[in-house]
């Protein structure tokens, strides 16, 4: 009579299973979209930290002593008359608007001995005054351009000084400064005081941009409320997909 063999102690041990899988495993349609939300707003976040970074850098270092931020300086020159601008009014009620604050131009002949004449005035009164007469306008200081715009050929009947229009103005020999509060539809004139053709000079342009501090403290809050939310949103579908 023949024994049947013993079962293996291996065979005889249940194995247990768990027929319902678990939910927090894996990676859903939901999670997946939360992660790349995060990743997309963290970008964001970075950025206007970056503005932040810049425009504190701006304030803290690029400030000369009486506070003015200036652009590089460009020459200004022209066969005709007279040099105008419109940018300055521009950049004043365009997506700058509100924030330049007091604007400096400054213009050094190149001859030390000529007289220049800076002013601003609007840009009807200017284009009266300048009826007929040859001139170079600056069409972008940033980068700098001009354009030869050819009329008559006549001078200016009228040296700058004696024309009651400017809203402010300045006159002479060396360095001339101009400072204003920008308003639209105004247009600046660089020309000899004595409204002879021919100009060369060096010329600048800069603005206090008063509210550049506050400016870099809400991209600051701001850049650091949305790269919180960014982590948020990276890091919690990324537990829960691995438990």
């Amino acid at each position: 009579m023949s024994i049947p063999p013993k079962p293996s102690a291996e065979a005889s041990v249940p194995v247990a299973t768990d027929p319902t899988p678990r939910k927090g495993r894996g990676w859903t349609a939901g999670r997946v979209v939360s992660l790349v939300a995060g990743c997309v707003l963290g970008l964001v976040a970075l950025g206007f930290l970056a503005g932040g970074g810049w425009a504190t850098w701006m304030t803290n270092t690029q400030r000369d002593s009486t506070g003015y931020l200036t652009a590089d300086p460009h020459v200004l020159s022209t066969g005709g008359y007279v040099v105008t601008s419109k940018e300055v009014a521009e950049l004043a009620h365009g997506p700058y608007s509100g924030w330049l604050g007091t604007v400096r131009v400054r213009v050094t002949p190149t001859d030390p001995t000529a007289r220049v004449f800076v002013g601003v005035a609007s840009t009807d009164d200017v284009d009266g005054y300048l009826s007929g007469v040859d001139r170079t306008v600056v069409t972008d200081w940033f980068p700098f351009d001009t354009n030869e715009v050819s009329a008559s050929g006549s001078a200016p009947r009228t040296a700058p000084a004696d024309v009651k229009i400017w809203t402010a103005s300045t006159a002479g020999s060396g360095t001339q400064t101009l400072a204003w509060k920008p308003s639209s539809d105004t247009t600046v004139v660089v020309m000899n005081a004595d409204a002879r053709s021919g100009l060369r000079a060096n010329a600048d342009i800069g603005a206090t941009v008063p509210d550049l501090v506050w400016l870099a403290v809400v991209l600051f809050i701001a850049g650091g409320l949305l790269l919180a939310a960014a982590v948020a949103l990276v890091t919690i579908p990324v537990i829960r997909a691995s438990k």
